[in-house]
C-alpha cells in the first residue's frame, strides 16, 4: 500500500517539509525490501500524489534529494478512518501504534471515533436513509451459540438474534408467547405441550416448525460431546412432534421452574437442516428468527442487520454496528461528547462522564448478580482447608475496596443478589478473627492461586494486596475470556475470581449450581455438591414460589457456611443517552434493547 511505503519513508528521514534529506537508492532498496526498479516506481507513485519532491542525484558522489509535502499524521489520520469504516479496527490502531509517533494522528482519531459512536441517520443518493447505532465494547465475542454462551454480552446478542418458545417480561414478571402461542399442561405437570406460531421465518428463509424446536432441545439433551448447558434438559424423558407446529415434551418429574427455562437464551431455537450441516459454523454464523440477523462477524467488528419480516414487527433502528477496542484503547475514547447515545457498561465509571448535557437520560441499576471469587474444592491447596476459606472472608476489607478501586463498585456483598438495606458496613471484616484461623490452621506461606479474566484483573489484585497484608502470599494469573473458562485453568486454579449476572431470575441462580463447566459446580467437591443436587431437585418440584425462594435461600447459606465462595461487591450498571434518543431501556443483562430505540430529531 503506497500510504504505508510514505509512512514508513518518513519514520526513516523525519516528516520535516523545511529543507531536504539526501537518500540514496539503495538505502530505499533495504527500507522497502525491493528492488531499485520498484524503488524508482513507488517514488515516482508518491510524487504522482502530492506527498513528496524526489530529487535524483544527478553524476557521482551525488545523493538524491528527498522533501516531504504532505504532513504524515493528516493522512495517517484519513487512512485510520477508512479502517475503521470498513470495520477494521484493529488494523487502525495497529496503523497508529506503529506511524503515529510523533505526531498527534492517535489523538485526534480518538476524538473522531467518539464522534462515529452512538445513533446516527445517514443518506447516500443511492439507497434510503440509514439508522445505526454505532458503539464499542472491550469484551470480545467467543460464541454466538446459545448452547454454549458464557458471559452476559453474549446472551444478550443471543437476544437479539434469536427466539425462544415463551419469554418473561420483566416489567410484569410473567411468562408470554414468543414462537409458541400457547401451550398446556396436564395434571402432574410432567407433559407439556407447545403450539407453535405459523408463518415464522428464519433469517435464511426457511420457515420455522416443531422439528426445528424439538431439534434445538434434543441437541442441548446429547450425552456424547455433551454442551454447557444440557443441565436445562438433564430431567426431560422424551420430545415429540405430533404436527409440524406442535411440541410435546415428556418430564422424569415434576419441575415448576420448566416454562422458565424456556425462557433462557440457551433454549433459542435453531434451524434443525442448516445446523445438521454446519454446526461448527453457529460460534460466528448463527442464523435465528430474531430482530437482528448476522451481517458481518469478525473478532473485533459486529455487524447486524435489522430482520425486516420479524413476526413481532421490524426493529426502527436499520444497523448495528460494534466495535471491539482494547480497555486501554477504551479509556482514551471522549465518551462524554457523543451526540446521541452512550452505553456505559461494568469497568465505567459513573463518576467520570461530567461532559455530557445537563439534560441527558440516565439510567442507573445495581447489577442483580455480585463480584466474587469460588474456591477451588477439588485441589490440594491453602483452599482445602475451611479455616483459610474463612479467614480470607474475615480479612477483605470490601468498603476499603470500593473507596480504593472506585468506578462502578457500589456496595459490600454478603449473598448472590443485592436487597433493600444495602448499605457500605461490611460487617465481616474481622482482622483479628482472620489472624487467629490463620494461626490455628498453621498457615506458612503456602502460595494461593487465583485466575481472573483481564476485566477483573484490579479486583483481583486488590485480593492480592489485602491478602500480603496479612501475610497470605498470592499469586495472580491473568487470562483472555476465553481462556478462563477452560477446564484446565479452572481446575489448576485455587480460586477464580469472576462476576454472576442474574439476568434470569430462579434460572440464573440455579445455573450457578447445576451447569458442570460453571466455577462454582465444577470446583465444588462431591459432597456438597450432593447437598446441593438436593435441595435443588426439592425447590424445582414445589408449586410455591415462597417455598423455592426459602429453598433457595439454603442454597446460599450452604455457600456461605462452607465457604465455598467469597463473596466481595455489588457493582452499578449505567447508562446516560441524549434526549432524541427514545425507546432506551435496560434489560436484564443490563444492556439496551436495540429493537425498541429510535431517534426523535431528524
Amino acid at each position: 500500500m503506497l500510504e504505508i511505503q510514505f509512512f514508513q519513508l518518513q519514520q526513516a528521514y523525519g516528516s520535516s517539509a523545511a529543507a531536504p534529506v539526501e537518500v540514496t537508492v539503495a538505502e530505499l532498496t533495504e527500507l522497502w525490501v525491493c528492488s531499485e526498479r520498484n524503488v524508482k516506481m513507488i517514488l515516482k507513485k508518491l510524487e504522482s500524489a502530492g506527498w513528496i519532491e524526489w530529487t535524483p542525484g544527478r553524476g557521482r558522489g551525488h545523493l538524491s534529494k528527498l522533501r516531504f509535502l504532505q504532513e504524515g499524521g493528516g493522512l495517517l489520520l484519513e487512512l485510520s478512518k477508512e479502517h475503521v469504516q470498513k470495520g477494521q479496527m484493529k488494523e487502525a490502531l495497529e496503523l497508529l501504534e506503529q506511524y503515529g509517533q510523533g505526531t498527534d494522528a492517535k489523538a485526534r482519531f480518538m476524538a473522531w471515533l467518539s464522534d462515529y459512536f452512538g445513533y446516527t441517520k445517514e443518506t447516500a443518493s443511492d439507497r434510503p436513509r440509514t439508522e445505526i447505532l454505532r458503539f464499542p465494547v472491550f469484551r470480545s465475542v467467543i460464541t454466538l451459540d446459545p448452547a454454549k454462551m458464557f458471559y452476559a454480552f453474549e446472551a444478550h446478542l443471543v437476544k437479539q438474534i434469536f427466539n425462544t418458545l415463551v419469554t418473561f417480561h420483566q416489567e410484569r414478571r410473567s411468562i408470554e408467547p414468543q414462537l409458541a402461542h400457547y401451550w398446556e399442561y396436564n395434571e402432574e405437570r410432567l407433559e407439556w405441550t407447545f403450539y407453535l406460531r405459523r408463518g415464522i421465518r428464519f433469517h435464511h428463509g426457511a420457515e420455522l416448525t416443531a422439528h426445528d424446536a424439538a431439534f434445538t432441545f434434543r441437541r442441548l439433551m446429547r450425552v456424547n460431546d455433551p454442551l454447557p448447558h444440557r443441565w436445562l434438559f438433564q430431567e426431560v424423558a422424551d420430545i415429540a412432534v405430533p404436527d409440524d407446529y406442535v411440541l410435546r415434551v415428556r418430564l422424569l418429574r415434576p419441575n415448576h421452574l420448566f416454562l422458565r427455562y424456556l425462557c433462557f437464551p440457551a433454549t433459542s431455537i435453531l434451524p434443525a437442516e442448516w445446523v445438521q450441516g454446519n454446526e461448527a459454523l453457529l460460534d460466528r454464523q448463527p442464523i435465528g428468527t430474531g430482530p437482528f440477523q448476522v451481517k458481518e462477524l469478525t473478532d473485533n467488528h459486529y455487524v447486524l442487520d435489522t430482520n425486516l419480516t420479524y413476526f413481532e414487527g421490524r426493529a426502527h433502528l436499520d444497523r448495528v454496528e460494534i466495535f471491539v477496542i482494547p480497555p486501554e484503547e477504551f479509556a482514551q475514547l471522549q465518551l462524554p461528547a457523543w451526540e446521541q447515545v452512550i452505553c456505559f457498561h461494568s469497568g465505567v465509571s459513573a463518576d467520570a462522564q461530567s461532559g455530557r448535557g445537563p439534560d441527558w437520560g440516565e439510567i442507573h441499576l445495581i447489577n442483580d448478580g455480585c463480584t466474587m471469587m469460588t474456591f477451588n474444592g477439588r485441589k490440594d491447596g491453602p483452599q482445602s482447608d475451611i479455616r483459610f476459606r474463612k479467614a480470607l472472608h474475615h480479612l477483605m476489607n470490601r468498603r476499603g475496596m470500593i473507596e480504593t478501586l472506585g468506578e462502578n463498585r457500589r456496595f459490600p456483598a454478603s449473598g448472590l443478589q443485592p436487597h433493600e438495606y444495602l448499605a457500605m458496613e461490611d460487617h465481616a471484616y474481622d482482622p483479628a478473627a482472620a489472624r487467629k484461623l490463620l494461626e490455628e490452621m498453621g498457615y506458612a506461606g503456602e502460595p494461593f492461586r487465583i485466575a481472573v479474566s483481564w476485566k477483573h484483573l484490579n479486583d483481583a489484585l486488590w485480593v492480592k494486596e489485602q491478602c500480603e497484608a496479612f501475610g497470605v502470599q498470592v499469586e495472580v494469573t491473568g487470562y483472555e475470556i476465553h481462556e478462563i473458562v477452560l477446564d484446565q485453568n479452572i481446575d489448576q486454579a485455587d480460586a477464580v475470581l469472576h462476576q454472576f449476572v442474574n439476568d434470569e431470575g430462579e434460572v440464573s441462580l440455579l445455573e450457578l449450581f447445576l451447569r458442570k463447566d460453571g466455577f462454582i459446580r465444577r470446583h465444588m467437591n462431591d459432597d456438597i455438591g450432593a447437598r446441593m443436587e438436593k435441595i435443588a431437585a426439592d425447590l424445582l418440584a414445589s408449586p410455591s414460589p415462597d417455598y423455592r425462594k426459602h429453598r433457595f435461600r439454603e442454597l446460599e447459606a450452604l455457600l456461605n457456611h462452607e465457604h465455598v465462595v467469597l463473596f466481595l461487591l455489588f457493582k452499578e450498571l449505567n447508562t446516560y443517552y441524549n434526549p432524541s434518543v427514545r425507546g432506551v431501556s435496560l434489560n436484564s443483562l443490563g444492556w439496551i434493547d436495540f429493537k425498541q430505540i429510535w431517534l426523535q430529531n431528524v
